[in-house]
């Protein structure tokens, strides 16, 4: 099962990374080559086109639902976590990517995406915070920089990394 943490990262190497959670408790987590290092970059609405690839963290009720972040994915991450899933920022939150199906402009945005298996409804304020995703490296994981970790438990009860995002610029990852 994966798990995501948060935090900022305190130090890496090519092997390990060494994360302060907002807990103030530090979380050691391995990465191998098969880590993969996405870097995050701040973004703005005007960057979702028709056929764009996005996620949106939305708020629990009906449909359009309210986005809490928007990301917004490079090409070659088309297809990335496509579909919706529960989401550990608040209490009934779901992270839903997909390709924009329909967009249209306005206070607020309306934003449906398409994935396999259905579409799900969005209504984005001005004010979203929206980020880019796109491939990094393992230099990026610098001291101060805030990033989120999908990990899972590895054969010695460890954690392992298998995707990082890493916030660039002082920009905290939406995901």
């Amino acid at each position: 099962m994966t798990v995501r943490f948060r935090g900022i990262v305190v130090r890496a190497d090519s092997e390990r990374l060494d994360v302060r959670r907002a807990s103030g408790s530090t979380l050691a987590v391995r990465m191998s080559p098969r880590t993969r290092i996405y870097a995050v970059n701040g973004a703005s609405l005007r960057g979702i086109k028709p056929e764009s690839y996005v996620s949106v963290l939305g708020a629990p009720g009906s449909e359009p639902r309210q986005a809490a972040a928007v990301t917004l994915y490079s090409p070659s991450e088309r297809g990335f976590e496509a579909g919706s899933q529960p989401w550990d920022t608040a209490q009934g939150a779901s992270l839903t990517a997909g390709w924009v199906a329909d967009l249209q402009r306005g206070t607020p945005m309306r934003l449906t995406l398409a994935y396999g298996g259905g579409q799900s409804s969005f209504a984005i304020p001005e004010d979203t915070p929206v980020t880019q995703l796109s491939p990094g490296e393992k230099a990026m994981l610098q001291p101060g920089a805030a990033v989120t970790i999908f990990a899972r438990s590895g054969t010695d009860g460890g954690l392992e990394a298998g995707t990082i995002a890493v916030g660039r610029q002082g920009v905290v990852p939406g995901l």
